[in-house]
């Protein structure tokens, strides 16, 4: 992205995130950073300098999502999308509306949830069938933990009954595949994605990101394609960059999935934090267990509403150790995906050995999502300063079902944000897209609220302030990139990554953030997105 000249930005008020300089008027910016800070507009030659007026308007940072998968929000964004839908019947009536005029060879669909259906009961084969046998069909439900293939899929795929897949699993319901996969066995149907979709991909998902206010992400990415094809990917974002095609500021946080994969890579030049403003190395991503709406999240009881259930790791205990401790051995942090308290008990474990074997000052390890928790749990990663990558927009379905799923105890103390601010644990927000619509502001909302619209509510006695919800969409998600001490507040020698919005976010009723929307979104002073004016 080009640099342009210097410019003064002018607003009725902006909010730099800053204790020391809370607010002010002016801004100015040059080559991309802020170079300073006034509440009064300078004696300035014009000739040299552009002036950018938004005087009825506030500004704020920009948001930094700290986990999702942009590549895969790109895709979904291609896809039949299937969120909010209320029955299987509608899903059959989507999906035949969509076949109706796509043409490819595969149709691949997401974000279904058989809990907001209303014959809550997972979707089967036979019901795609009905709709479509004449190519493969692949649903995922919301979570990408599950998805539902059609026959054709099945036979096409070689899936039998007697296939066991490590750290996966296939229903089979009295002797009859059901298409239910479940984590691992996913593997089966999945098709690296060709580099031309992927960058058609990333350029559609930043476009939406801008439109959000969100200019920095860190994203999970390598599972679009096979293992062979990692450094391709890789190689496609440092292009992407050089080339000044990208948005978005980019942190990858790597899933390499073996450790002989993982060595590779760091033999081939894979440093954390290595690369540019616009792409660098990140974190070594590590998906640990399943999902809570798919009960494959690991837990140390079984589920409450199904005691036939723990849920699974998808990889072994000791294949988790191995890449754990080739990432401590290199420098390299972890982020490690941990739903249910057994895992997230795990992942803690082991950080604090090998802390202690491989010390570094400036090791920012973190547990994604982070949801099935307790005090003892939380003390300790505050103790240990063991961050958390969360996502509150999971409220707003998840508190439908946390109690069901774990019981009333346990609840208590899961989705705990304010408790874990309390035991020092770092927090980064994000939407773990295409998960849930990456709009920061609906997190936002439920971070200080956890209450639904409906008036359904979730422990609101652990909502934060304004002002912690909007610290972890900003500085504190870029203290998880190593870029806190240059990105998230708006003070010299700052990126220049700001949103312009016509309310003032911290003085509307949190109702209101729902509706909010930016009317600009500038990244290294360059306008990234404007809002039409009708």
């Amino acid at each position: 992205m080009e640099v342009t000249m210097k410019k003064i930005i002018a607003a009725k008020q902006i909010h730099t995130l800053s204790p020391e300089m809370p607010t002010c008027k002016y801004m100015v910016i040059e080559d991309g950073w802020i170079v300073d800070l006034l509440d009064e507009l300078p004696i300035q030659d014009e000739s040299d300098c552009e002036i950018i007026s938004y005087s009825d308007h506030y500004i704020y940072p920009s948001f930094n999502d700290s986990h999702m998968h942009l590549v895969g929000y790109g895709a979904y964004l291609s896809q039949l999308r299937l969120d909010h839908t209320k029955s299987i019947a509608e899903l059959k009536e989507r999906l035949n509306q969509y076949t109706q005029s796509c043409e490819d060879d595969l149709i691949v669909g997401r974000s279904w949830n058989q809990d907001e259906f209303l014959e809550k009961r997972l979707p089967t084969r036979f019901d795609l069938d009905e709709v479509c046998d004449d190519r493969p069909v692949i649903l995922y439900r919301v979570c990408g933990h599950i998805a539902v293939v059609n026959s054709f899929a099945l036979k096409h795929y070689s899936i039998n009954k007697d296939l066991v897949v490590a750290g996966g699993m296939i229903d089979v319901e009295d002797g009859v595949l059901t298409g239910i996969l479940r984590e691992n066995a996913l593997s089966l149907v999945s098709r690296s994605a060709e580099l031309e979709d992927i960058k058609k991909y990333i350029l559609n998902a930043q476009k939406q990101l801008n439109a959000y206010g969100i200019t920095s992400v860190q994203t999970d990415d390598l599972i679009m394609v096979s293992k062979e094809r990692h450094e391709a990917l890789l190689a496609l974002f440092r292009e992407m960059s050089h080339k000044n095609m990208l948005t978005v500021r980019i942190y990858q946080q790597s899933q390499f999935f073996t450790v002989e994969n993982f060595q590779k890579h760091i033999d081939l030049g894979y440093v954390q934090n290595s690369g540019d403003l616009f792409f660098k190395y990140g974190p070594l991503k590590i998906l640990a267990d399943g999902s809570l709406g798919a009960r494959t999240a690991k837990l140390k009881s079984h589920y409450h509403d199904d005691p036939n259930a723990q849920g699974l790791l998808i990889h072994s205990e000791n294949e988790v150790l191995k890449l754990m401790e080739c990432a401590f051995e290199n420098n390299i942090d972890v982020a490690i995906h941990g739903i249910g308290d057994y895992t997230i008990q795990f992942a803690v474990d082991a950080i604090k050995s090998l802390a202690t074997k491989y010390p570094r000052q400036d090791a920012r390890n973190a547990i994604v999502h982070c949801q099935i928790m307790d005090h003892k749990l939380m003390r300790e990663m505050g103790t240990h300063n063991i961050s958390a990558l969360v996502q509150p927009v999971f409220l707003e379905y998840d508190m439908t079902i946390v109690k069901n799923r774990v019981g009333e105890s346990l609840a208590k103390t899961s989705y705990a944000y304010k408790s874990m601010l309390n035991y020092g644990i770092k927090l980064g927000f994000g939407s773990d897209a295409p998960v849930e619509d990456p709009n920061p502001f609906r997190s936002l909302y439920y971070a200080i609220t956890r209450k639904r619209p409906d008036g359904l509510e979730y422990y609101t006695d652990e909502s934060v302030t304004f002002d912690e919800a909007l610290r972890a969409f900003t500085v504190d998600a870029a203290y998880f990139s190593h870029e806190d001490h240059f990105k998230g507040r708006l003070l010299k020698k700052h990126l220049a990554d700001f949103i312009v919005t016509r309310e003032d976010l911290r003085q509307i009723k949190p109702m209101e953030l729902l509706n909010v929307r930016p009317t600009a979104t500038y990244v290294g002073g360059v306008c990234v997105y404007e809002e039409k004016v009708m």
